[in-house]
Formats: C-alpha cells, sequence, structure tokens
C-alpha cells in the first residue's frame, strides 16, 4: 500500500514538474521583451561594461538603478559579448527554477512535510502566476526573491555553527546588494538573535563572526556608493519616496488589502493555524521565515507604496516564504490536528482545502488572461517607443538633451543625452519631489493634486532648459496633475513663450483604437493587479516640444490606423 501511494506520489510530482516547465516555456514566448524598468539597468550595465562606470549619461555620476549585483552582473554578460536581454531572462529563469524546488525541499528538510503534503507547494508556486511572469521581465524582481529563499535555507543549515552561519552572512550580502530594502533582511533577523540573546539568554556567540562578516562588507560597499556618487542610498529611492509616510502607509495598506483580495487563498491556508493551534516547529527554524516576511511587507507598506508595474511587485519576494508557510500549516493540520478529529471535522476542512485549491486555479486563470492583455498592450508600447528611439538615434544624435519620463527603452535604443524629469536617474529632480512632492487632498472627491508641485517643476525645466521635452498627456482618474505630466506645465504662459508643440503618439493607445488591449476577463477598476490599466482615463502618450530659439529639428508623425507609428518626418533641418 505504501509503494502504491510513493508511486501516485511521484506521478503526481512528475505531473506538477511538467506543469512548471509548460507553463515556463509558454510564458516566455508569450512576453516577448523585457519590460520598460530593465532597460534602465541595460544602459547603466552597457556604460558600466564600456568604461564610463555605472552611470546613465556619461560623465553624470548618478545611481539611478537600485539593483547593483544585477546591473553588475548582466554588465559583466555584456562584456562577454552576451545580448543583455537574453541574459538576463535566462538567469531569471534560473532564479525562477531554483526558487520553486527550494519552495519544496525547505519544508521537506526542515519542517518533516511528508507524503501529499510535500506537493502543496509546488502546486501553489505554479499555480501563482506573478513569479512566472516577472521571471520573463528582465527585471532582478525573481533573483531578489530567489536569494531571500536561498537566505532562508542557508541560515536553516547553518544553525548555529560559526563558519555556516558566516557563509549565510554572505548570501544575506548578496540580497542587501540586489535590492537595497535587501539589508532589512539582515536587520530583522540579527534583530531577533539579539532579542533572544537579552531576553531568554541564547548565545549570540556562534552567530558574531557572520554579523561582523556582513557589516564589513556591506560598509565597505557604502563607502565605494558614497565615494562614487556622493550618496548614501540610490537616486531611486529620494525620486520614489517622495510622500510623507503617512501616505506611504496609507498607500501601502490599501496595496496589501488588495493582494490579499485577490489571492485569499493565502489567508485561508494562514487561518488554518487557528485549528492547528501552535505549530510544532522550533522557533529558530520559523525564525527566519518570519523575519524576511516581515522585512518584505515592511518595505512594501511603509516605502514603496503604489506600482505602476502590475501583479504587486514589491510584495511578490515575499510570496515563496508565505507559500512556505502555508504548507507547514497545511501539513501539521493533516497530519497531527485532523487524524484524531471526527469524520465531518474532516470533510469541512477537506472541503476548506480544496476550497482554496480552486480559488488558486482560478486567480491562475485571472492572471493568465490579465498576461494576454498587458501583452497586447506592452507589443504596442514596444513598437511604438522602439520605432521613436531609433529615429532620435538617427535623426538627432546625442547632442541635444531629451527630457521624457520614461527613461527606459527610449534611452536605452536612442543612446540620446537624457534629463529624467521623474528623478530616477536626475538630480534635480530627485531633490525637487523629495522637497515639494507631498499631494494635495481634494475631498469629498477623494482625488488629489500635484499643483504646487508642477509650478516647481516647470520653473526647474525652464531653468534647465532641454532641447526636447515629452510630457505625459494622459487623464488619470484620482489626479488632473501628476509628475512629468503636461497639465499643469503646457498651459503657463512663460512655458509656451519658451517651448512649441512638435507632435504627440501614444504609448498605450486610446480605448477607442482598435490597439487598445480588451478585457478577457473581468477586470475592476481598482485592481491594483492591473497596474498602469488600473488608474487612467483613456490612452498615455507624450506630447512633445522643442525649445522656440533651438536651430534643431522639427518633425511630424504618421499613424497607422491602429496609432503605431507609421513615419517620422523631419520639417526642418538643423542650421549650421
Amino acid at each position: 500500500m505504501n509503494h502504491k501511494r510513493q508511486i501516485v506520489q511521484y506521478l503526481f510530482a512528475l505531473i506538477i514538474i511538467s506543469a512548471y516547465c509548460t507553463e515556463s516555456y509558454f510564458l516566455f514566448k508569450l512576453n516577448e521583451h523585457p519590460c520598460e524598468d530593465a532597460f534602465i539597468t541595460y544602459r547603466f550595465a552597457k556604460n558600466f561594461a564600456e568604461g564610463s562606470g555605472p552611470v546613465f549619461n556619461k560623465g553624470d555620476r548618478v545611481e539611478g538603478y537600485s539593483n547593483f549585483l544585477w546591473m553588475a552582473g548582466i554588465a559583466g554578460a555584456y562584456r562577454l559579448g552576451l545580448d543583455m536581454p537574453g541574459f538576463s531572462r535566462f538567469v531569471c529563469w534560473l532564479a525562477n527554477t531554483l526558487t520553486f524546488l527550494l519552495v519544496w525541499y525547505i519544508p521537506y528538510r526542515y519542517f518533516h512535510t511528508r507524503g501529499f503534503s510535500t506537493l502543496v507547494a509546488p502546486v501553489l508556486y505554479v499555480l501563482f502566476l506573478p513569479l512566472h511572469y516577472v521571471a520573463t521581465s528582465g527585471l532582478e524582481t525573481i533573483v531578489y526573491a530567489m536569494l531571500i529563499v536561498l537566505g532562508v535555507q542557508t541560515v536553516l543549515w547553518a544553525q548555529n555553527r560559526p563558519l555556516h552561519f558566516a557563509a549565510a552572512a554572505f548570501i544575506l550580502f548578496l540580497i542587501a546588494l540586489c535590492r537595497p530594502e535587501g539589508v532589512l533582511c539582515f536587520v530583522f533577523y540579527a534583530g531577533y538573535l539579539v532579542y533572544r540573546s537579552l531576553s531568554h539568554k541564547e548565545p549570540l556567540q556562534p552567530y558574531l563572526p557572520g554579523i561582523i562578516l556582513f557589516i564589513v562588507f556591506y560598509a565597505l560597499f557604502i563607502l565605494w556608493r558614497f565615494s562614487y556618487y556622493h550618496a548614501l542610498v540610490p537616486n531611486t529611492y529620494y525620486a520614489k519616496g517622495t510622500f510623507p509616510l503617512l501616505i506611504r502607509m496609507g498607500l501601502g495598506m490599501f496595496t496589501a488589502r488588495g493582494f490579499v483580495t485577490r489571492y485569499p487563498y493565502f489567508a485561508i491556508f494562514l487561518f488554518m493555524l487557528w485549528k492547528v493551534g501552535k505549530l510544532s516547529a522550533e522557533r529558530s527554524r520559523l525564525a527566519p521565515i518570519l523575519c524576511f516576511i516581515a522585512a518584505i511587507l515592511c518595505f512594501s507598506i511603509c516605502f514603496s507604496g503604489f506600482d505602476w508595474l502590475p501583479f504587486f511587485r514589491y510584495i511578490l519576494p515575499a510570496v515563496p516564504l508565505i507559500i512556505i508557510v502555508c504548507v507547514i500549516i497545511f501539513s501539521q493540520l493533516w497530519s497531527i490536528v485532523l487524524p484524531t478529529k471526527s469524520r465531518v471535522q474532516r470533510m469541512i476542512w477537506g472541503g476548506l482545502t480544496v476550497g482554496c485549491f480552486m480559488l488558486a486555479t482560478e486567480q491562475f486563470y485571472a492572471d493568465l488572461l490579465l498576461n494576454f492583455r498587458i501583452r497586447e498592450m506592452d507589443a504596442f508600447v514596444y513598437y511604438n517607443q522602439r520605432v521613436f528611439a531609433e529615429w532620435l538615434k538617427k535623426e538627432i544624435g546625442t547632442g541635444p538633451v531629451v527630457c521624457v519620463g520614461d527613461v527606459g527603452r527610449i534611452a536605452y535604443y536612442s543612446e540620446a543625452n537624457i534629463l529624467d524629469i521623474l528623478g530616477l536617474t536626475s538630480r534635480d529632480f530627485a531633490a525637487l519631489k523629495k522637497q515639494h512632492a507631498a499631494p494635495e487632498l481634494k475631498l469629498p472627491l477623494c482625488a488629489i493634486s500635484f499643483d504646487k508641485y508642477k509650478n516647481q517643476e516647470r520653473a526647474l525645466l525652464l531653468r534647465l532648459q532641454p532641447e526636447y521635452i515629452m510630457l505625459y498627456n494622459a487623464k488619470l482618474k484620482i489626479a488632473d496633475t501628476y509628475f512629468g505630466s503636461s497639465a499643469g506645465i503646457v498651459e503657463h504662459e512663460d512655458f509656451k513663450n519658451r517651448y512649441e508643440f512638435v507632435g504627440r503618439f501614444n504609448i498605450v493607445p486610446e480605448i477607442s483604437s482598435s490597439s487598445f488591449p480588451r478585457p478577457y476577463y473581468f477586470n475592476p477598476m481598482l485592481d491594483l493587479s492591473a497596474g498602469l490599466l488600473a488608474w487612467i482615463y483613456d490612452g498615455w502618450g507624450y506630447d512633445i516640444y522643442v525649445r522656440k530659439d533651438y536651430p534643431g529639428k522639427r518633425f511630424k508623425f504618421e499613424f497607422y490606423p491602429d496609432d503605431r507609428i507609421k513615419s517620422i518626418t523631419v520639417l526642418h533641418a538643423d542650421i549650421k
């Protein structure tokens, strides 16, 4: 009987592995291009590999990336002659595969999960599509998630052995290099160790070599960062962490609620802890998992707030650990608690378990269809951005300064001298956002306004005088003006006196366009998993302006019926 049961388990395991491989292959074919933000890293990596240093514009030392380890790795690949988008997506696939294996191995090895319970983690991982989606994006997100899970694995393996924990501390150092907020994983776990030492008299000495190793290595990295960029944190943090703490926390809680309501089966699995009562696992083994989850959620809620990318990017690194906790609870519920209960209770909890997997399957289907919609939109975005960027490279060159908010694909393919109006790669705009970006609330509509900031933004633009300015023309559901919007700038006389309108093109088509991605599945208006699609009214594009006294090229666009760029015609050549 046990032999037959084992054969069935192996058969199910083979099906799950086949499902993972099929899903990965399908999503990589579906999502052909890395996402917009990945190209920011590629531009830094290219300049780094070519000897100009990790900079966005050559000679301008601004840390406009927040993934040093990832950027350096891609730079190394480019130096070896590898294609950066292809290399990054391949490494993301490897990281996703390793994470898939670790979420099975950790409960099995350290929490005595046996039988069919060992298959729960891989099944939940396969059904959680956002992790597989970000693996196709070329971003560091899935690599960061993998390093966090690997950090848990090495901490559990090390226990209180000094040399082994030093190795685990090195993994924690890599986590901090991959994302700056990764240092919170070390801080939270080291804080736990200190707390246990003070309150329960547990020895701290075995962990001290690893703690000292991390502090020394990370201090050296911070020293290098400060000596090179003259800043302790990346410029992106000054640009993004602009709202007051209470507003960021409000947005963070709103986003966290959106995650829970979209993936409620995680909450139901965690609710099963009520029936289990108390986990039999040693607290020291659960500690790194819970500390790392707390660190990720703390950053997501208190700093990042909302994000324009779909599928809750800043919460995703916690999901593999949440799956592990769910499996530990599930395993103990069915192997320890329920065998002693009545048949009726087992049927009730069995029905609840089946319901969780049904919810996960339904949500997988919804996410897959949302991915189809995102793919259609991104194909349109990629085409128009690349066509315009390659035209910029050919006709405008690297001399004039182009001010734009999307500094990924346009900057990468054009190789233009870019002024980032959102501040990620610009100290001036990052400092401006840090000082003046707090929004004004409009009640009772529960809308926001950035009118005060827009006055400062317009004044800075007029002071810096870029030759070309590309401003967003989209209308948001909760704000008339926002960072980088044409509204709040172009209607003012001082701007009209200095700049003239050239043309516009869309990167998100209007709803009336045949290119607009149709909803394959019911998509609520405030479904935050949809990212950009959740908070625009109708289309998203650029209004392009040129400085009146600049004798450079003016141009006009022609479009296909579906709003894709057909041609760009020069109206006025450079005056030599």
